[in-house]
């Protein structure tokens, strides 16, 4: 499979995504991640912790329909913090780009992971926060 995609402790959902090569594996991801957010209590607003260090780079197709995927999502999640490997600076870029067209404060790319973990913080509770750690400390690169 080209990521994972689990809802994880609470509001928490946790994503790793290794690579989305076409438009139909963004979808795919774009359709779990909806899904996992519709199941969430009413009124309950999740917020994606989506790690991207293990992607090279996406292809045009696959960063279009990601940077669709974001514009949709954005009311339906109440914060996301993408991980982009600080020695990935393409992919950086590339993602720093879909961020910026969709306009929303609350999703930001980070190359740091203590970043990425102060961005969620003001979210999630100790709980939360403590299985977001161990998820981005789990990947190894």
């Amino acid at each position: 499979m080209s990521y994972t995609l689990e809802p994880s402790v609470g509001r928490l959902i946790e994503a790793r995504v290794f690579d989305l090569h076409t438009r139909e594996e963004a979808d795919e991801y774009s359709r779990r991640l909806a899904e996992m957010v519709s199941q969430m209590p009413k009124g309950v607003a999740p917020v994606l912790c989506a790690d991207h260090r293990p992607v090279r780079i996406y292809p045009q197709p696959a960063a279009d329909r990601l940077a669709e995927l974001f514009t949709h999502m954005n009311s339906r999640l109440e914060r996301v913090a993408i991980l982009v490997s600080p020695t990935n600076a393409t992919l950086g870029l590339q993602l720093d780009r879909i961020v910026r067209e969709v306009r929303n404060e609350r999703r930001h790319a980070f190359r740091a992971v203590p970043e990425a973990l102060d961005h969620m913080r003001v979210s999630l509770d100790a709980t939360e926060m403590a299985r977001a750690e161990r998820f981005l400390a789990e990947w190894t690169g």
